[in-house]
């Protein structure tokens, strides 16, 4: 069977269809939804922390930052943790919650993208151990109003 000659138009339309030749993804992220967008943060002072390792580091006693805007708190929000709304934080800011900047604490919003931009903020403040926990969209432990 001889093979068919494809113009430059139809062999790019068919290129493009096939996941090999689209643009590479953000890889996927552990947790189910997927953040609203893509976590892209890079700092060896940032991590990212599934719900399950989340639990487990606040049975220990990290604290746990929720920077949702005080309304969405409000709604209902995860045992513990205290409200830092995003537009609140600047550069420098130390926090009440915990002033010791050497130790961890966890940083979580609805879907994770506030998580990370606060996350960003911490660490410019000097925070060394700053998790991202995602947020309430993938928290399976119930909520406290």
């Amino acid at each position: 069977m001889p093979y068919k000659t494809l113009s430059l138009t139809a062999a790019l339309v068919a290129c493009l269809s096939l996941t090999a030749c689209s643009a590479p993804q953000a890889p996927l992220e552990p947790v189910d939804p997927q953040p609203a967008s893509p976590l892209t943060y890079e700092n060896p002072a940032y991590h990212k922390v599934t719900p399950q390792v989340a639990k487990q580091m606040m049975d220990q006693g990290v604290v746990v930052i929720d920077v949702r805007s005080p309304e969405e708190y409000q709604a209902g929000h995860i045992k513990g943790a205290v409200n830092v709304p995003l537009d609140t934080l600047k550069e420098g800011t130390i926090l009440q919650a915990q002033p010791d900047v050497t130790k961890p604490i966890l940083v979580h919003c609805r879907s994770g993208v506030r998580a990370e931009q606060a996350s960003q903020i911490l660490v410019k403040s000097g925070y060394q151990q700053v998790y991202n926990m995602y947020g309430t969209l993938q928290w399976p432990y119930g909520f406290v109003k």
